[in-house]
């Protein structure tokens, strides 16, 4: 009989989401999150939503299962179920995977290659209601990027390979065919088809320095309703080195759609951490130029500040701010927006 075990999941401090319960081999483990948020936010332009009090929740329950077999073989299956009121989709992620001498392999809706290996500002730990986190004020309306990355595959379903760690080198690569999830069927001529998308990352430490080092892109094709699709490619790369309780990230990335967009995007992190808190800084520069004649050419900025702290163990609160201008007709502008909230895991 499979042992069925409620876990805890504390979310750590300063990160965006509920650690995940981690299951022994037999074991069914269920963990859970709610969190509240209250926020506010206010822009020039026209495209921001929450201007004014706003309260909302993110909840999940989390199911992970593992076993391994006599022939050495590690598999397991993990589902993140929604349990908000009004949820568009009942399920965030799920997948099955299975491990061994060979590396990892994972079939489903989760996140890509790409993505799990990329380093950026936000990897020292931003909270939410910070650039590329926006949980609870709703994302500024704008052109190009809040933060460092490229178009991956997110949680549309794919393959994904993990190499075995290397003396700290691992790598990965990620292929979906379509923008479809779940049980959906590709039906569209828009959309992407045919994405890949990888990465390598190093993490190591040195006396009492930490590095990690993240390199990963993607490309997909672009479908044109009546024209010939576009080909899309983005790359990004990033450092971050920890001190002391300190934590200091910078990256860059790059973005091409043929025949329509380019953009260029740079962001800072800075994190320190001591007993319950936390305290991070960022900010965020980016370039969005359309390719026609005569096109946009936005220059965005953003700035956040958040500080978080464990009240007891799965007992979290977090205040956060952040401020900048995001181009465009018809978008931001010059906004600001203040953040906090209660989170409760099991």
């Amino acid at each position: 009989m499979k042992k069925v075990l409620l876990a805890s999941s504390a979310i750590v401090a300063g990160a965006a989401f509920a650690a995940p319960a981690m299951a022994a081999d037999g074991e069914i483990v269920w963990s859970a999150f709610t969190q509240f948020h209250a926020s506010s936010q206010e822009s020039d332009g026209q495209g921001a939503t929450n201007k004014g009090l706003d309260f909302n929740t993110n909840s999940e329950v989390h199911l992970n299962a593992q076993t391994t077999a006599d022939n050495g073989l590690t598999y397991g299956l993990h589902i993140e179920l929604e349990t908000d009121q009004n949820s568009t989709e009942n399920t965030d992620e799920n997948d099955i995977w299975v491990s061994g001498d060979f590396g990892k392999v994972v079939l489903g809706d989760n996140d890509s290659a790409g993505d799990a290996l990329d380093v950026n500002a936000t990897s020292v730990g931003f909270t939410y209601g910070m650039f590329n986190n926006f949980t609870g004020v709703g994302i500024p309306d704008h052109n190009g990027r809040t933060s460092v990355g490229f178009s991956d595959a997110g949680d549309d379903t794919k393959i994904t390979y993990f190499t075995p760690n290397f003396n700290g080198f691992k790598a990965g690569i990620s292929f979906a065919p379509d923008g479809d999830d779940g049980s959906t069927i590709s039906e569209s001529e828009t959309g992407f088809n045919n994405h890949v998308d990888g990465g390598v990352n190093y993490s190591g430490s040195f006396n009492d320095f930490s590095v990690d080092v993240g390199v990963s892109g993607g490309t997909h094709e672009v479908g044109q309703s009546g024209a010939d699709d576009q080909t899309y490619w983005g790359a990004t790369g990033g450092i971050r080195v920890g001190y002391a309780g300190f934590k200091v990230a910078v990256a860059y990335s790059h973005e091409d759609q043929e025949d329509n967009f380019e953009t260029d995007t740079f962001d800072v992190g800075v994190g320190y951490s001591t007993g319950p808190w936390g305290v991070t800084a960022g900010a965020s520069f980016g370039n969005y130029e359309e390719d026609a004649a005569g096109g946009a050419d936005d220059d965005n900025v953003a700035y956040s500040v958040g500080v978080t702290y464990e009240i007891a163990p799965g007992l979290n609160t977090w205040v956060s701010g952040s401020a900048g201008d995001y181009e465009g007709t018809g978008k931001a502008g010059d906004f600001t927006s203040v953040s906090t909230g209660l989170a409760v895991s099991f």
